[in-house]
């Protein structure tokens, strides 16, 4: 993604946020939190996301309609080592997505990915529960990334998201 598509398209997310919360009915929220990689399937051999070791820590904006449904715009940078136990920022994803509330303080969502390095996308299905505690909304979240492009196969991963809600 060349700077200048990724300037165009943060500008209309921008104008998208600007517009909403112009309107009474709409609360804008946040959060933060880390997620876990557990297994990836790819080509048939499956990895795991401890050796090399890789955690993400989404950072959201969440401009909520109503109870029941939500349009969340995510930044997830990666950070991984490789075996030689060096760490860097090796991805970071585009991750916006909308969500809807099913009861009980669950929410199913379905994120659009661009992962700005490897230059694959896909989609993200979620199930997120909410908790509170003391005031502070914490959640638990299973991610089922799908992955495809940049000339490779199609990538399925599990991974637990946990974080707070603002």
């Amino acid at each position: 993604m060349t700077l200048k598509s990724f300037l165009f398209i943060t500008s209309i997310l921008f104008i998208g946020l600007n517009t909403y919360s112009a309107k009474a009915q709409n609360s804008i929220g946040g959060h933060f939190g880390f997620v876990q990689p557990i297994i990836t399937i790819q080509d048939g051999e499956t990895s795991d996301g401890f050796d090399p070791y890789t955690i993400g820590f989404p950072i959201g904006i969440t401009v909520r309609k109503n109870e029941k449904f939500a349009f969340d715009l995510e930044f997830v940078p990666f950070i991984g080592s490789n075996r030689d136990n060096y760490s860097s920022v090796n991805e970071l994803i585009i991750h916006p997505g909308l969500l809807w509330g099913i009861g009980n303080k669950l929410t199913f969502g379905n994120r659009i990915a661009f992962e700005t390095k490897s230059g694959r996308y896909g989609i993200t299905p979620l199930l997120n529960k909410g908790f509170l505690i003391g005031k502070t909304n914490v959640f638990a979240e299973f991610v089922l990334p799908l992955r495809v492009g940049n000339n490779q196969e199609v990538s399925i991963t599990t991974a637990l998201h946990f974080g707070i809600g603002f």
